[in-house]
C-alpha cells in the first residue's frame, strides 16, 4: 500500500483509528454475514470507543465502502507500477521486480481471502475485472498491433488472466511469494507476446518532465 511518508500527527492518529476499524470489520466478515455485524462488534474488536467510529463514519456501510475504495486505488497504483515512468516500453523490457500487483494483494490479504473464498464481496469481483480491463484499454497503446487481434477481447483475456492468478494464489493460501508470482506473470506474458511494444497514455509527472522523458527508442 502507498501513503505519504510525512503524515501530520493528527492525520496519523486518524489513519491508525481507521485502520483498526477496517481490520475489525474484515475480521468480522470472515466470521459472519455483513448484515449481522453491528457497530458494537466492530468497535469492541478494534478496541476503540464507539465515538471514534462516529467521528469518521455514520454507518457500517460507509466503513466498507472506504475499504473498497482503498483497495481499488491501491490496485490501480500497483497495476501501473511497471510502466508508470516510461513513455515507450516493450514486453521484454519489463522486469518482475517492477510488477507490484501481487504485493498489493498480499497487503490486502484478508480482503482478498474474503473476495475469493466467500460470497460476501462477489459484486466487487466484477468491479475488479472491469477496472483491469479498462486499465489495459486506456493506459497503453500497442505500437504495432496485430490486425487479427480484437483489442477489447484481448483486454478481457488479460483481465481474466490476472484475476485467475490472484484467485489461484489466494486459494493456495499464498503458497508462493509475491516476487515469484510476478516472475510467473511476466513469463506467461512473454510466451506469446515478446515482440509487443507499448506507449503509455499516462501523463508524465512534474518530476519526470524536469528530468526528461524516459524512452526505449533507439
Amino acid at each position: 500500500m502507498h501513503k505519504s511518508l510525512s503524515i501530520p500527527d493528527m492525520d496519523r492518529r486518524v489513519y491508525r483509528s481507521k485502520q483498526v476499524l477496517k481490520a475489525s470489520l474484515l475480521e468480522w466478515m470472515s466470521r459472519k454475514p455483513f448484515e449481522s455485524i453491528t457497530i458494537t462488534d466492530i468497535v469492541k474488536l478494534a478496541d476503540v470507543n464507539r465515538s471514534t467510529f462516529y467521528k469518521h463514519y455514520v454507518y457500517r456501510e460507509d466503513l466498507l465502502n472506504e475499504i473498497l475504495n482503498d483497495v481499488m486505488a491501491d490496485l490501480i497504483f500497483a497495476y501501473r507500477a511497471p510502466y508508470q515512468h516510461y513513455r515507450d516500453f516493450g514486453i521484454m523490457d519489463l522486469s518482475a521486480s517492477a510488477i507490484k500487483i501481487f504485493d498489493h494483494v498480499l497487503g490486502h490479504a484478508t480482503f482478498y481471502a474474503l473476495l475469493v473464498n466467500t460470497n460476501m464481496l462477489s459484486g466487487f469481483r466484477d468491479t475488479l475485472y472491469e477496472t483491469l480491463k479498462t486499465l489495459y484499454l486506456e493506459d497503453v497503446t500497442d505500437m504495432s498491433p496485430d490486425p487479427r487481434v480484437n483489442k477489447e477481447l484481448l483486454a478481457c483475456y488479460q483481465a481474466n488472466a490476472v484475476l485467475g492468478l490472484i484467485t489461484g494464489w489466494v486459494q493456495s493460501n499464498f503458497k508462493y511469494s509475491a516476487s515469484y508470482m510476478a516472475e510467473q506473470l511476466l513469463e506467461f506474458t512473454r510466451m506469446n507476446r515478446s515482440n509487443e511494444v507499448y506507449r503509455s497514455n499516462l501523463s508524465p509527472s512534474l518530476d519526470e518532465k524536469e528530468r526528461g522523458t524516459v524512452s526505449h527508442d533507439n
